[in-house]
């Protein structure tokens, strides 16, 4: 597997009896952002290599070898690459060692070695992570083939990192159009001067009697009239699909027309897994306080049949796409015990420290497949990973376009977080499959939500994300935008989010704004029933508390938690009954034919506002608003309610970020008496011989008669089918 070239193949050496394939990387340009990639795909491949061969005996790195191959000043220069080589030797994250090969012609695009680096080397960055070094000059290619031998041999032994240093020149500028003199007369004169490397050892092998001057120029004439070839069959060439591996052809093409099934799963199932997720093992000494905050009321939920928490039906999704085969592979700083300490997917024994994953001690699935093999259950990875965000993002980028069927998710400790890896998210999760036609599966949890975190700890950015999507703004879309982004509401919804994820015929990544309050919330839980067979996600979620749709004046549409407030807020209310609360849940792609079939609905309602909690420059206003707008009725406008633009993403003094939030949410309540007022009026000439007082239910006024305030809007076809 190689980092940094375009096009995978096979190679046949005179010395093997068999071929090797080579595995090559689609590389985003910014510098150096391949090599974490390349480390978890080599990792997984490696992994699923010995599964395939049912290796009781493996050991990381022994049929994946990951080639990386770098320029000198990025090496020394991009953090990414100090990320990489310092998480190269843990447990979660080693893929036997990597062979880093140093291009170093002594020259940053025009920027002088002196002046990229404070070292002597530039591989010297090795050193902190003890990875050793072999410097080799480039001109003497019998040497750099000794280099590399030495190099695959203490890889092979040792299993870790190594860096070949290959000292060399750039024979002309950065590309074709540069002049190198502008910037290095000296050294560029000194080049010209030089003999190249291929003359030399073509030199040096005929007088050695190696070579003679015929065969040499035959070899290269050969070369050439092959270059030529290329070169003149591309005037003709044709672009074609990428070549896909063997696990990706089980799915469906990056343009094939996605099947959604129901994610639901049996009752007792359910049961069984939630039970089972507390369950430490017989030599495992639990904590006295998770066992009395975290497994005693998990159970006791289970038992009574209430409705469960949000650690609860992560849990569960997990647990049973195991039970189904799936690998889980959970990645992030803290994710074991959870940022919030909700989640405790693992148990720490407090007399040996050893650490217990109780999913992966689940009974496996005695169903068996058309096939008649024993389905054997996955396996969840929990992995608290180093603190960095860019390198860890990358190698579960790898991880995900490895395999498919092995659900890959990255949680940032705080939403914020995930910027340090922006990187990856624009140049391979979010355009990776438009540029190179590659899916990928990743999951990105970031938690999100203004309850005084301050202005560093609350928001996941959503308006960045939903500016990355494809989804069209004025056009149904007939194709899937590049990627889903997510807001639930609901432990339930998530559920189903999760167990979406994989079950698909094809793979998208996946932003959830995660959940912050809304995991100890009373009013944030699901029933298991809604979790059962038949149920699946919702993108849009109708307000439950509606009797009587016609009798709504005000829609609101919201995301996330800020739905629980402004539904207390509503049941208080005197005219509550006249406002609904819409909740979007799923804001790319946008849920026209959802939306609309929830809007339309209140035919009386001449009111639609989006409430937000971020400032109106962020969250998902911007991106929602020209879209709900084409699904109104035909004068109907759609308010803002939420807070002003903010340069940061919310305040830091926790008074003002109460009054602002008071603010918000009252100011979406009001005018809502004049609303009813305009109801009632509009009907008088209908049943004037009613009374009704303005402070009391109009419901009872509102005529069926009253004209449909919606004007032919054409209704989505269905984005999605059963099977």
């Amino acid at each position: 597997m190689i980092v940094d070239l375009a096009k995978p193949g096979t190679v046949r050496y005179d010395d093997l009896d068999t071929t090797v394939n080579v595995d090559v990387l689609w590389n985003a340009c910014h510098l150096e952002s391949g090599t974490p990639v390349g480390m978890g795909k080599s990792r997984i491949k490696d992994i699923n290599i010995a599964r395939t061969m049912k290796n009781t005996s493996h050991t990381i790195g022994d049929h994946v070898l990951a080639v990386s191959v770098h320029g000198d000043s990025s090496f020394a220069g991009q953090g990414v690459v100090a990320e990489s080589l310092g998480m190269s030797g843990l447990a979660h994250f080693t893929n036997g060692g990597t062979v880093h090969v140093v291009n170093n012609n002594q020259i940053g695009y025009t920027t002088p070695a002196s002046h990229t680096r404070t070292t002597r080397y530039a591989s010297d960055i090795a050193k902190f992570a003890d990875i050793p070094v072999i410097h080799v000059n480039g001109e003497h290619p019998e040497e750099l083939a000794r280099a590399a031998h030495l190099a695959v041999a203490y890889r092979q032994k040792f299993r870790k990192d190594i860096v070949i240093d290959v000292w060399t020149f750039r024979k002309r500028g950065h590309n074709e159009m540069d002049e190198p003199t502008f910037t290095q007369p000296a050294m560029y004169n000194a080049i010209n001067k030089h003999v190249s490397t291929p003359a030399k050892f073509e030199e040096k092998l005929i007088s050695s009697g190696h070579l003679t001057k015929d065969a040499a120029n035959g070899v290269k004439l050969e070369w050439l009239a092959s270059l030529n070839e290329a070169f003149a069959s591309s005037d003709t060439c044709a672009a074609k699909e990428p070549t896909r591996a063997p696990r990706w052809r089980l799915l469906g093409s990056s343009t094939s027309y996605p099947v959604e099934k129901t994610t639901g799963v049996s009752i007792d199932t359910l049961y069984e897994v939630g039970v089972k997720s507390v369950a430490p093992g017989d030599s495992v000494k639990v904590h006295p306080r998770i066992e009395r905050f975290h497994i005693k009321p998990r159970l006791r939920r289970l038992q009574d049949g209430h409705a469960v928490d949000w650690a609860t039906a992560e849990a569960l999704a997990f647990g049973t796409l195991l039970k189904e085969g799936y690998n889980v592979r959970l990645s992030g700083q803290d994710v074991g015990r959870g940022t919030f300490s909700q989640r405790h997917a693992m148990f720490v024994c407090q007399d040996s420290e050893k650490v217990y994953v109780p999913l992966n001690h689940m009974d496996a699935d005695q169903s068996t497949q058309s096939s008649g093999q024993q389905q054997q259950q996955g396996k969840l990875e929990v992995v608290n990973s180093n603190l960095c965000e860019e390198a860890v993002v990358g190698f579960e980028y790898g991880v995900a376009v490895e395999d498919p069927f092995t659900l890959t998710i990255w949680e940032a400790q705080f939403g914020d977080f995930y910027n340090n890896s922006q990187t990856i998210i624009d140049g391979y999760i979010a355009s990776g499959e438009t540029k190179w036609g590659q899916q990928n599966g990743l999951v990105l949890l970031l938690p999100h939500g203004f309850d005084g975190g301050g202005p560093d700890h609350s928001s996941c950015r959503i308006e960045r994300h939903l500016m990355l999507s494809n989804d069209p703004v004025d056009d149904h879309p007939v194709a899937l935008p590049n990627i889903y982004v997510a807001y639930p509401s609901t432990p339930a919804q998530f559920f189903h989010l999760m167990r979406r994820q994989v079950k698909r015929n094809f793979r998208k990544p996946l932003i959830v704004a995660g959940p912050k309050t809304m995991l100890r919330l009373a009013s944030a839980t699901s029933l298991l029933s809604e979790m059962g067979p038949g149920t699946r996600f919702k993108p849009v979620l109708d307000d439950p508390t509606i009797s009587d749709p016609r009798a709504v004046k005000r829609v609101m549409m919201v995301s996330g938690k800020l739905y629980y407030d402004l539904a207390k807020l509503k049941s208080e209310h005197p005219l509550g009954q006249h406002a609904a609360i819409v909740r979007v849940e799923e804001l790319s792609p946008f849920p026209r034919e959802e939306l609309y079939s929830v809007l339309s609905q209140y035919t009386n309602a001449s009111d639609f506002m989006w409430v937000q909690e971020e400032p109106r420059n962020s969250g998902a206003y911007a991106f929602a608003a020209p879209r709900v707008k084409r699904l109104l009725p035909v004068h109907a406008e759609m308010r803002y309610v939420g807070r002003s633009e903010h340069a940061a993403t919310c305040s830091g003094v926790e008074t003002q970020q109460a009054a602002e939030h008071a603010e918000l949410t009252r100011c979406a309540f009001d005018g809502l008496r004049g609303l009813v007022a305009d109801l009632v009026i509009d009907n008088i000439s209908i049943q004037h011989d009613q009374h009704q007082s303005l402070d009391e239910p109009v419901a009872s006024v509102i005529s069926a008669e009253v004209s449909h305030r919606w004007a032919n809007r054409q209704i989505y076809a269905s984005q999605s089918s059963d099977q």
